[in-house]
């Protein structure tokens, strides 16, 4: 389809033609290093999306915002072979994200704290969170407002245990489009012994076919020498019988002389429970 636009540049890492089970990306959108093109940026969204980012009362948080949904879109439109402003995004019932004109791609994003993680999948709904790694004060009361079967993962002291059941919540609600409130209750975690991390064991009144999911930590270099890493806790829920296998990649921007988050590709990394014992 001819657009009338210029040829998009992409500059995401990876090989399009053999992509993983779950791709998804990491990417630091308050990275002052880099020359961001907001207004480049801006010109990619949809209408909606503009009339968005004009309501937030702070500069920096549509900043944020813009860059957030444009990131999305050159991530789709690296996957669809499109130009990021020609992606339709609508939401599915529920409110998940959805492709009317490429049904068979599932996606879903997530920022916590200026990180953007969205990961894309064809054929099976995907769900992902990302959150800084913090402590949490009283961290089982904060569970327990949206998962009931908090007492049976024990003690949630260390933040690596809480935001490996957190994460996996959030991801599970939205790779089967019912958010917190109405779908935390049918996700089912445990966790294994001398285990530091949660992981799903499945989730309730969602189909028959068996529900997966992974969590992995990341350190996402800051910008300035002065302040350290951002650590952050990610999780990816699909489906299927094993963990999927997740490749992780680095986003680059245009112009740039380095990736955004130097992180690892994961071709097929180790499966969620051997991950708490490290």
């Amino acid at each position: 389809m001819t657009t009338g636009r210029p040829a998009y540049d992409d500059t995401a890492t990876g090989d399009r033609t053999t992509a993983p089970r779950v791709e998804g990306w990491l990417v630091d959108l308050r990275a002052a290093q880099h020359t961001w093109d907001d207004e480049a940026r801006r010109s990619e969204l949809s209408a909606e999306e503009t009339r968005r980012a004009q309501r937030f009362r702070s500069p920096d948080a549509a900043v944020t915002y813009i860059r957030a949904r444009s990131t999305v879109r050159r991530v789709l439109a690296r996957t669809l072979g499109e130009h990021p402003a020609t992606v339709r995004l609508a939401a599915a019932p529920g409110g998940r994200p959805a492709l009317p004109d490429h049904p068979q791609w599932h996606v879903s994003w997530s920022t916590s704290a200026g990180v953007l993680l969205v990961a894309v999948r064809r054929g099976e709904p995907v769900g992902v969170d990302v959150e800084v790694m913090r402590t949490v004060p009283s961290p089982a009361r904060v569970l327990r407002t949206v998962y009931p079967h908090t007492p049976a993962l024990a003690e949630l002291g260390e933040p690596e245990t809480f935001f490996s059941a957190w994460t996996l919540l959030e991801a599970a609600v939205k790779a089967t489009g019912r958010g917190l409130a109405r779908g935390g209750r049918d996700v089912r975690l445990y966790r294994p012994h001398g285990a530091r991390r949660c992981a799903l064991a499945g989730i309730r009144n969602a189909g028959s076919a068996p529900w997966c999911g992974r969590t992995e930590q990341y350190e996402v270099p800051s910008p300035r020498p002065t302040v350290p890493a951002t650590r952050v806790m990610t999780a990816v829920v699909t489906r299927g019988r094993t963990a999927p296998a997740v490749r992780l990649n680095a986003w680059r921007l245009p112009h740039a002389r380095h990736t955004e988050c130097p992180v690892r590709h994961l071709a097929d990394p180790v499966h969620n429970e051997k991950n708490g014992r490290r």
